[in-house]
């Protein structure tokens, strides 16, 4: 599912105009965002992240590549969570150059109804997301 580039555009304006959902990765985490967004995880990604987003979903195993473990996003950015590119992978999904193809799927499509999310943006809900995200990092390792 490719985005657009019309919407591309949108979703990286409303990141840049909408400078409250934009936190930085050592901001403090908004506890209400982050219930919200696992309530997104659960509807949206807990089928290959699994419900702890250690990569075990049901349907992991089945994929051409490993999903990854969530919770080590830090770690495996120097300690600091990386706000901006998990939000650009949920919007536009991300291809891993090896395969040539999209291999994790863009959400930004599915979350402009936002239904699912509820939320009344796109941006709202990758804020959300990407603060459940945030909380569910292992700390200290």
């Amino acid at each position: 599912m490719r985005l657009e580039r019309p919407l591309v555009w949108v979703l990286i304006a409303g990141l840049l105009l909408a400078p409250g959902l934009v936190v930085a990765a050592d901001a403090k985490l908004d506890a209400a965002a982050a219930a919200k967004g696992q309530l997104t995880f659960v509807r949206y990604c807990v089928s290959c992240h699994g419900p702890s987003a250690r990569g075990d979903g049901p349907l992991a195993s089945d994929l051409r590549v490993p999903v990854p473990d969530l919770t080590t996003l830090s770690t495996r950015s120097g300690g600091k969570y990386p706000y901006e590119r998990v939000a650009r992978i949920i919007a536009s999904g991300e291809l891993v150059r090896a395969h040539g193809t999209p291999d994790m799927p863009a959400w930004g499509d599915a979350f402009k109804g936002t239904k699912g999310t509820e939320e009344a943006t796109v941006t709202a809900a990758i804020h959300n997301l990407n603060q459940y995200l945030s909380s569910v990092q292992q700390r200290g390792k």
